[in-house]
This record gives structure tokens, C-alpha cells and sequence, in this order.
């Protein structure tokens, strides 16, 4: 998948000119540990809990999550606007940093054997899948084909920087469906 060598290559990508090298065992630990373990990973722990309900009708209580993610916003913006791509995946993945403990501590995978707590599962997954699609918003300059699966996953298109600032709450979710597989270093041996 050509959108994994672009992130890569951003993630390295910095305002100056300066030589960029193709490291396959890096490649592959920063695509599989950001964008598979950290981005994808938000969804694809939450999304089939709430595939029945969709999201809930008032965003929850995150603790900040949300806040600090798009307040990080302006950051990332300038970031792009002054091509330092490595700058503005570091801040990204800063949010996916802050997302996945929220999601462990929560484990909504936990909370579905109890029936009672259906409204809970719902708020953590309501939560996990807006961080998730705040950070594919920031995502989508550089990985515009899993920000239009997201959209699809979440049944609302996303089409502007503007997204990132409001959650999306009451919608349906889609059944989920990979978005991303992980890159295996002996594909990459086969490439090469």
C-alpha cells in the first residue's frame, strides 16, 4: 500500500532540504507501531461495540481528550503550512499517545459482558472513534484513502480541517472492516 511509504516518508520529511534514507526494518516498526498500533487500533477496538447504538447522542466526559486535540490543531496546521511534515506526524502521534491508555483503562471489551453498562460501552467507544477520527482528519494530507474509509466507518464524509474541532455524535457506525494491515519485513525483502 503506497500510503504507508507516504506517511513514512513524511514522518522523516523536515522544512529543510535534507537527504532522506529508506530504512525497511524502520519502515516497518514506525508503520505497524503508528499507524496500525496506535491510529487503526482506536477503531478497530471500538467501533463493532457500538455498530448496534452508533455514537452517543452527547459527547462524553473524556477527561480533556478531545479539548487537547484540537487545541493541537493550530500546531499541526502551521506545521504543514511550513512543510515540516516530521513535525506535524510527531504532534499527531501525540494524540494517538493519549488516546490508547483511555482506551485500555476503559476496556470496553470488558464492559460488554456486563449488560448493565451498555450505556458505558457506549460513551468509551463514542469517545474512542471521535479521537480516532480527529486524528484522521490531521492524518488526511498525507493518507487521504484511510481518511475517506473513515468517513465511510463513521458515515460522515471527512472533507475539511474544521472536523477535527467538533466531535460527531448520534450517527450510525458501519460494520468495521480492516483499514490498515500490518507490513510483514519479508514482503518488504520480496520488493527489494
Amino acid at each position: 500500500d503506497p500510503a504507508v511509504l507516504r506517511y513514512y516518508y513524511a514522518s522523516k520529511l523536515g522544512p529543510r532540504l535534507d537527504d532522506l534514507d529508506l530504512n525497511p526494518e524502520e519502515f516497518v516498526d514506525k508503520v505497524n507501531s503508528d499507524l496500525v498500533g496506535k491510529v487503526v487500533n482506536l477503531a478497530s477496538r471500538t467501533a463493532k461495540f457500538v455498530q448496534a447504538t452508533g455514537l452517543a447522542e452527547k459527547y462524553p466526559d473524556d477527561g480533556g481528550l478531545f479539548a487537547q486535540g484540537a487545541a493541537a490543531g493550530a500546531a499541526i496546521a502551521e506545521a504543514y503550512q511550513n512543510c515540516d511534515f516530521a513535525r506535524a506526524t510527531r504532534l499527531i502521534m501525540e494524540l494517538a499517545d493519549r488516546a490508547n491508555p483511555y482506551i485500555d483503562t476503559q476496556a470496553p471489551w470488558k464492559l460488554t459482558k456486563d449488560p448493565a453498562k451498555a450505556g458505558e460501552v457506549r460513551d468509551v467507544c463514542s469517545v474512542g472513534l471521535n479521537l480516532f477520527r480527529q486524528i484522521v482528519v490531521y492524518l488526511a494530507p498525507i493518507l487521504p484513502k484511510l481518511a475517506e474509509e473513515a468517513g465511510q466507518l463513521l458515515n460522515e464524509p471527512i472533507t475539511s480541517w474544521e472536523q477535527s474541532q467538533q466531535p460527531l455524535v448520534g450517527t450510525a457506525v458501519q460494520p468495521y472492516s480492516h483499514l490498515m494491515k500490518r507490513v510483514e519485513k519479508k514482503d518488504i525483502d520480496a520488493m527489494i
